[in-house]
């Protein structure tokens, strides 16, 4: 071998390299990023358009399905949802994962710039911008004091956005609560009619009057002057004292209106409570803090947490500042308890080697290749562009055992030729080049099974990718050490004489070869007994088929939902709530809340859901709670007392879901009901809805349909439209202006600008009678409104929602505490076969349950390309075809652990599970391939038959197999125990499948590989 040879002439030279990747390794870690996950680019697109003042269904005809039409065309659309509501049309355009995000950017705002001219003229220009789903406020800061809500809003716009966006790292800032200033001009309707003043007129001449514009320059002598027109109002008095042409002649502004300094009308409104310090405010500004797609989630918390000192003092001395939520404590507990959990496992597996060695220089040789291995893993990680998360660092503790079982098989070969008299050179010469073949076909079976997983096609493929890729990195440096740094210290720091290790030494020696012994008499019996031999097969084939149904057993779901302490609680009052009434509902939740000591702070608003949930009748309540390390019940627990205790307030939906940064926030059950017809469709929803409301396991069922406010709907009379001189166009106007109200202009204040809107007092425009009387000013005289339209009531909708261009209503759900998704979900589908739907109309999952199902394909296909894979490379490496089938032969024999590691330890067979089954694949093989490339040697080498060859071969090899297991059980044993208070749920997954996959793998293949190895290869020897 001539790495090892190298490393044994020229040790100084090859020490020298590996210094090279632990020196490049060790800067790499220092200069990566920190994350909780990998960065994930999902090419979506969201264009979102306000008309202000018109119902779903115009938004619906008029603006969302205009849009549809003409993004629809472009190429590699994986899915279109679309959301037509009051006053704003919002379309998300998801693409596959190989679009290119800015092409898909550039290509949208192409295809809704062609169509502008379609659009009602009074709507705001599309806004058309990418989307991350997954992408969270890193921090949001809490701006309070007592000051007036214009006044919180006014400093969290003007002064901490501008301080906030220039962190290093900040993309964008959100911001919540508070009020907005705005300069109000308000008219009554008796004014309109004494004055013959038209609304739509008077807010032509707001904007005529209001301009500051340049008009050139020209050049006298040397100089160039130039001319400007300032005809700004220069404060709110000369607004006031602005002449207005009425049938009476001019009068001032202020005589025919009123002219207020307040704010927008607010629909929304955000609280703060502090559960700990027993403090808080009903008047807060919450700005959440979004990094670009390169930022360092901690580092920018840490520089927004060094300059808070610095912001407070931009603020008055009654306003103050804190921060609520900070997403970098739990990324950076998850990082910590992941490296703790690869150091103990570094550590057990030295002590299980030292245990099988017992000699404390070839144990040091061999532990040095896992943090040697580990640390220069991260050189490839950094040049990979990855970042460190729970994904890469779970890839480094998933190898710990994996690292050592290649230097684990040669040291325990070059002890093999020290004990057979060999000096130090020698053995480490020998002993490295006689197992090359199987130290190297273990770790490419290892390689051909991860390349599939960090190639997955999927969303959650694209998740696991770091994961993958990084095992590969740390498989292919663990391969460098086995090679170069364990002969190398073998040759020169092996003792000259073996001794027996001390009482211990030779106890463990002892055991040892009474082990050995008892396996070659057990072997000797299977295999010189073929009806012995196929009842040990038969035997493992009636655990396989029980262990398939304690796997029914086994729940099914999408992820393992971590433990962040987040918990959501959404609030749905019947239509017509104020948003004070609604407020007070929310008062009695929060009064809850604060009797519980596990509860943190809590952060209401009121107004909304999310994006596409808005009222004055919804609201939603952050609830962070206490470290998970300082509390006994679990997230999932305590959202099952809260919904317990909020079932008894009357009037209220109310969802409780615990969050988790695994996924997008949503209720993991979506179903889509899509069809033509709104009637029909909401007539099978609720057939659907009656069907599946009993399944036990879903808390909080309900749709997305949602019955409208009450429209009044007025409809010209065009002949009376055209002897008035009016237009529709004109009554549009009117009627916006005084119900609504409309922007008009502009008014500048030391350098800001602020909304001046025209409209008339609410209270003159609340019933329908007002509506009906309303003042409509034309060339011809005035008319009222029920003169020149028919006024009448129709039923209108809240929310009307598309998906793939199809009017859907999406049927959502929680899963209770105790349920698995996946048992859900089928319950489900054999209710829903029980229905008929009319051509036109389906059914369709989405969200979790989609992901699921695509997840469960991929990793089904992705089993299959690593199977053939190994079998190919087996065969290479073998020269047989049939000796592959017998090793793959252990895969099976490892679901029987899986199945039975994953039902006693109460985990459920999720994404993360299936990983590990497929990374199974490359790890249980490695026992057989170690046993028959032996036998194979002594058949070819010493001439010896089948069944003498397995009898020596595998007793041989019994040592270095116990040695790999057990190494890579308690390298992984952190993980499944579950160590660690963040993101434990995501390890556990992985070590539960891994070290039960092993431990049925190993002890049943020990008999059963070489029983059908003897009786096929004797077969094919006649």
């Amino acid at each position: 071998m001539i790495l090892s040879d190298l490393s044994i002439k020229r040790p100084i030279m090859m020490t020298m390299i590996l210094v090279v990747f632990l020196l490049f390794g060790g800067l790499a870690y220092f200069g990566l990023n920190l994350e909780l996950f990998p960065d994930i680019s999902l090419p979506a697109i969201t264009v979102q358009t306000v008309y202000a003042g018109a119902g779903p269904r115009e938004i619906e005809t008029q603006i969302t399905k205009p849009i549809e039409d003409a993004v629809s065309s472009i190429s590699n659309i994986d899915y279109m949802r679309s959301y037509s509501m009051e006053g704003v049309s919002i379309v998300t355009i998801l693409f596959t994962l190989d679009k290119d995000e800015d092409v898909a950017n550039q290509e949208v705002k192409d295809k809704v710039d062609a169509i502008l001219n379609d659009l009602p003229a009074d709507a705001d220009r599309p806004i058309i911008q990418k989307m991350d789903p997954m992408n969270r406020p890193v921090v949001e800061v809490v701006l309070s004091g007592n000051l007036s809500p214009t006044e919180l809003w006014d400093l969290a716009d003007k002064t901490l956005k501008n301080r906030l966006s220039q962190v290093d790292g900040v993309a964008s800032i959100e911001i919540t609560g508070g009020q907005e200033r705005e300069i109000r001009i308000e008219m009554d309707n008796r004014t309109v009619f004494q004055n013959s003043v038209s609304l739509v007129r008077l807010s032509q001449v707001l904007a005529s009057q209001n301009l500051d514009m340049p008009a050139g320059s020209f050049k006298r002598e040397s100089q160039d002057i130039s001319v400007r027109l300032k005809g700004e109002f220069a404060d709110l008095n000369a607004l006031e004292a602005l002449e207005i042409p009425t049938a009476a002649g001019n009068k001032r502004l202020a005589d025919i209106a009123t002219v207020i300094d307040t704010g927008a009308d607010v629909s929304e409104r955000t609280s703060f409570f502090d559960n700990q310090t027993q403090t808080g405010s009903d008047n807060v500004v919450v700005l959440g803090v979004m990094k670009t797609d390169d930022g360092n989630t901690v580092e920018i918390a840490h520089r927004i947490h060094n300059q808070l000192p610095e912001m407070q003092e931009l603020l008055p001395a009654q306003a103050s500042l804190r921060i609520a939520t900070d997403n970098s404590i739990f990324a950076e507990d998850t990082a910590d308890d992941t490296i703790s959990t690869i150091f103990l496992g570094i550590i057990l597996t030295s002590i299980v080697l030292l245990l099988f060695l017992h000699d404390l220089r070839s144990t040091v040789i061999v532990a040095l290749s896992m943090p040697m291995s580990i640390l220069s893993t991260f050189l490839l990680v950094q040049l990979s562009g990855y970042t460190l998360n729970i994904m890469t660092l779970m890839g480094l503790s998933t190898s710990v055992g994996i690292l050592v079982s290649n230097s684990v098989v040669v040291i325990e070969n070059i002890f093999r030729y020290k004990q057979m008299g060999s000096g130090k050179t020698e053995a480490a010469a020998k002993g490295t080049s006689e197992v090359v073949a199987a130290v190297l076909a273990a770790t490419l079976t290892n390689l051909v099974v991860f390349l599939p997983i960090a190639n997955m096609t999927s969303i959650v493929g694209t998740f696991f990718r770091q994961f993958g890729m990084t095992v590969v990195f740390a498989t292919v440096f663990s391969l460098l050490m086995s090679f170069t740094l364990v002969p190398m210290l073998a040759s020169k720091i092996l003792p000259t004489k073996l001794g027996a290790g001390g009482r211990l030494g030779q106890w463990s020696e002892k055991t040892f070869a009474w082990w050995e012994q008892a396996y070659r008499k057990t072997l000797e019996m299977f295999l010189h007994s073929k009806k012995k031999a196929l009842a040990f097969v038969g035997f493992s084939v009636v655990l396989l088929v029980l262990s398939v149904g304690v796997a029914g057993k086994v729940g099914f779901d999408f992820m393992p939902r971590m433990d962040e302490g987040d918990i959501e609680i959404q609030v749905e009052l019947p239509l017509g709530y104020k948003l004070d009434e609604t407020a007070a509902v929310m008062d009695d939740i929060d009064t809850r809340l604060r009797t519980y000591e596990q509860v943190k702070y809590t952060l209401t608003t009121i107004g909304q859901i999310n994006a596409t949930n808005v009222g004055t009748n919804m609201a939603k309540v952050k609830v962070k709670l206490i470290s998970a390390a300082d509390r006994r019940e679990t997230t999932d627990e305590m959202a099952g007392l809260f919904t317990r205790d909020f079932s008894e307030i009357p009037n209220a939906m109310i969802r409780v879901l615990a969050v988790s940064s695994v996924g997008s926030g949503e209720s993991p059950i979506q179903l889509a009901v899509t069809g033509l017809e709104m009637d029909t469709l909401q007539a099978y929803t609720d057939k659907v809805m009656a069907s599946i409301k009993d399944i036990p396991g879903m808390v909080g069922l309900t749709t997305g349909s949602r019955p409208g406010k009450p429209e009044i709907a007025l409809y010209p009379d065009r002949k009376k439209l055209s002897d008035a001189g009016l237009t529709v166009y004109d009554l549009a106007m009117t009627l916006r202006s005084a119900v609504e109200g409309i922007v008009t202009t502009q008014y500048r204040d030391q350098g800001e600008e602020y909304d001046i809107r025209l409209t008339m007092p609410d209270m003159t425009m609340n019933s329908p009678e007002n509506i009906r009387n309303l003042a409509v000013v034309g060339p011809n005289g005035i008319y009222r409104m029920e003169q020149l339209t028919d006024v009448k009531f129709i039923d209108g909708y809240s929310k009307i929602e598309h998906l793939d261009r199809t009017r859907t209503i999406f049927i959502t759900a929680n899963t209770a505490t105790g349920y698995a998704l996946g048992d859900i979900t089928n319950a489900i589908d054999l209710r829903l076969a029980d229905i008929t739907f009319p051509p036109g109309y389906r059914t369709e999952w989405q969200g979790s349950v989609k992901m699921m199902n695509e997840t469960i394909a991929d990793m089904g296909r992705t089993f299959l390309i690593a199977l053939i894979l190994t079998y190919m490379l087996l065969a290479a490496i073998l020269e047989s075809f049939t000796q592959p089938l017998i090793i793959l032969g252990t895969v099976p024999l490892a679901f029987i652990g899986v199945f039975g590691g994953l039902f006693l330890a109460g985990v459920s067979m999720n994404s993360i599970s299936m990983m590990a089954i497929v990374m199974l694949l490359g790890i249980v093989v490695n026992n057989a391939i170690l046993q028959l490339d032996y036998t194979n040697q002594l058949i070819r080498d010493e001439n010896k038959g089948v069944t003498e060859a397995l009898l020596e071969a595998c007793p041989a090899r019994l040592r270095p197999i116990l040695m790999a297991t057990i190494a890579i059980i308690l390298g992984m044993m952190p993980m499944a125990l579950g160590m660690g208070a963040s993101g434990k749920e995501v390890r556990q997954a992985m070590g539960v499948v891994s070290i039960g996959g092993l431990i049925a793998s190993t002890a049943l293949a020990l008999i059963v590989i070489p029983g059908v190895a003897n009786l096929l290869m004797k077969r094919k020897e006649k």
